[in-house]
């Protein structure tokens, strides 16, 4: 198969690695603050966009935590800041419940840990993120200079947004995944253009009029968001580099092609079980012939159903490798030596990634997704991005499409933003 060359990556500075470098311009931005939700999904988007503004060495992650365990698990859907109110509330009352009957449990009463430890007011389990990263951006301000805040998803939204709020003079705040009102609260908002499907007249009709209002976003993007095609991730000319090298006696001797095939895991909008594992199956066996060597790797979050069904039909071809879920991760490995894709239609992230490569991408699936999900996949197949897997592909053909840059194309638009305000990045 041909090699498809990647572009070159955009002028990255690695700088000096300590994040509170000494003397430097008060315009100089020299550090980035990640405030994460614990789901690898959504710090990934984070650190490939520090990464890009070349800010890897420099960054701190916050994280903003629920609580767990009995009927937290049923109040997820609260915000995240009522939700560690109405916990703390409700353990001070069991508590105190237990005191007032007498129990051996009471001397505890006066030590109630937080989610991070130790002990906690109320105050604190609503507001020491904000605190303590508001105080080091205002005191730090003067000798490191401003500070880049970039946060994703829904339960770091109100942490974000409070931080710009009591420190617009020293942070550009970005969030990451469309926050659903008021996007004015943030510096930038940056979230795929299928967020914005809601709006569309073929979305409108499939939605009931009296509901219509309920569902956002209610109004077109404005100046400050970003709109990408994927999701933003880590995967960059340096880092396929860098893999290639760490795995090359792993892959190197692989018949070729190698045929990477990425499975998911059933999502609200993209429901499927063993019926698209046997299709995804057959398909395999039929396109067989055509590949040297076949690598499967499955979610943490793969159905049972699912994988049972990849492991009996493949799981005894010599030509098929499927990995176990055992460290050493291969997936940057793949990516780097696959000279071709199969990926589950569930998962925008995993697409993303595979059309970072410019390699082929063929998705599998596709028909099961609905709403924003089947939009994304629409503006890919419609940018000759990916192509539908039907079983009847020669594997050994090569062809190729300019490579999803989201991330590098973010990175652009803070430098532009920044740049805008007095401010820019270390150089």
């Amino acid at each position: 198969m041909r090699p498809i060359l990647l572009p070159d990556p955009p002028s990255l500075s690695t700088g000096v690695p300590d994040i509170f470098e000494q003397g430097g311009a008060q315009n100089v931005v020299r550090r980035a603050v990640v405030i994460g939700n614990g789901f690898p999904g959504s710090e990934n988007q984070c650190i490939g966009l520090v990464r890009a503004l070349g800010l890897a060495n420099n960054h701190l992650l916050y994280r903003v935590t629920r609580p767990k365990g009995g009927i937290n698990e049923w109040l997820h859907w609260l915000p995240v800041g009522f939700h560690k109110k109405l916990d703390f509330i409700l353990r001070h009352i069991y508590l105190y419940s237990r005191l007032m009957l007498g129990s051996k449990q009471s001397k505890y009463i006066s030590s109630v840990p937080s989610e991070n430890g130790g002990n906690v007011g109320l105050a604190s389990i609503l507001e020491a993120d904000v605190k303590s990263i508001v105080n080091m951006a205002r005191q730090t301000y003067e000798k490191d200079g401003p500070l880049v805040v970039i946060a994703c998803g829904r339960d770091t939204i109100s942490i974000a947004s409070s931080i710009r709020r009591l420190a617009s003079e020293n942070v550009f705040v970005v969030q990451i995944k469309h926050p659903r009102s008021h996007l004015n609260r943030f510096d930038m908002v940056i979230t795929p253009r299928h967020d914005y499907y809601p709006l569309t007249l073929e979305a409108q009709e499939q939605v009931p009029r009296f509901m219509r209002s309920w569902i956002t976003p209610r109004e077109p993007p404005q100046d400050h968001v970003v709109l990408t095609t994927g999701a933003l991730h880590q995967i960059d000319y340096a880092s396929l580099r860098k893999a290639a090298s760490a795995w090359h006696d792993e892959f190197a001797a692989l018949p070729k092609p190698l045929v990477v095939v990425n499975i998911g895991w059933p999502r609200s909008n993209c429901r499927y079980g063993a019926d698209l594992a046997k299709q995804l199956t057959d398909s395999l066996l039929n396109v067989l012939a055509t590949c040297g060597s076949v690598r499967i790797a499955l979610s943490y979050k793969t159905p049972a159903k699912v994988s049972r069904v990849i492991f009996k039909e493949l799981g005894d071809n010599p030509k098929v490798y499927i990995w176990n879920g055992q460290e050493p991760d291969p997936y940057m490995g793949h990516l780097a030596w696959g000279d071709a894709f199969v990926v589950t239609a569930d998962s925008v992230s995993l697409i993303s990634e595979a059309c970072s490569t410019g390699k082929p991408v063929y998705v599998v699936g596709a028909d099961h997704c609905k709403w924003k999900i089947a939009e994304f996949q629409k503006s890919l197949r419609e940018r000759g991005v990916v192509r539908s897997f039907t079983g009847f592909e020669d594997m050994s053909e090569s062809w190729s499409y300019p490579p999803l840059n989201d991330t590098a194309e973010a990175a652009t638009r803070i430098r532009r933003e920044l740049a805008a305000r007095g401010w820019s990045l270390r150089s």
